[in-house]
């Protein structure tokens, strides 16, 4: 079944599961960039930089990107934040790299590849992107579409615990319908051409 085939007046639990929560962690000792994405939502904001750190003093990473600006509903600046918990942990100023002009995750990835390019950290790069499981659909096919003639590794990784877990998202209503309108978000992208469809 391809994501376009999907019936969006019924989206099930298992759709959401297939959609969302299919992309394992990967097995990995290092990357060249560890591209942590932003969020206006704070509590989960901190779950990625918990799991950054936690990736930080057991792999080896060159560079991080740290993208997000102030977000649509958001009233904070994401990337300078991140930085700010970032330096009080021990991370040198000098491994951080600062995108913090994007307001949705297509920004995000639009504007981290033109800083990747800009910094000459792109072609032949292993790139883990850090983000909760459920955005990581998303991301990776936006990134797969826009450098198809980029040669890349991309890895992917994020915390195990989260508010926008699967078992969470299925037991709670309003974050079971963040999960639709995000199952939704992608087959809009698909019809519009911004992302490529996919088995499921």
């Amino acid at each position: 079944m391809k994501l376009t085939e999907i019936n969006t007046n019924n989206i099930t639990d298992d759709i959401i599961k297939k959609v969302l929560f299919n992309i394992p962690k990967s097995n990995y000792n290092k990357a060249d960039i560890l591209i942590i994405f932003g969020c206006h939502i704070k509590e989960l904001l901190d779950e990625r930089l918990e799991q950054a750190i936690k990736i930080l003093k057991t792999k080896d990473i060159n560079k991080i990107v740290l993208t997000g600006g102030i977000g649509v509903n958001g009233d904070f600046n994401e990337s300078s934040y991140m930085e700010d918990c970032l330096l009080k942990k021990g991370i040198p100023k000098d491994k951080l790299l600062i995108e913090n002009k994007s307001t949705t995750t297509e920004e995000n990835i639009f504007n981290t590849i033109n800083l990747l390019k800009h910094n000459n950290l792109l072609e032949n790069k292993k790139i883990l992107l850090l983000s909760n499981q459920a955005h990581l659909r998303r991301i990776d096919m936006e990134l797969k579409k826009q450098l198809k003639d980029v040669n890349i590794d991309l890895l992917y990784d994020y915390s195990e615990i989260s508010i926008l877990s699967y078992n969470n998202i299925i037991n709670n209503d309003e974050l079971r319908n963040i999960a639709i309108s995000q199952v939704k978000k992608i087959i809009t992208f698909i019809h519009e051409g911004i992302i490529d469809d996919e088995e499921i």
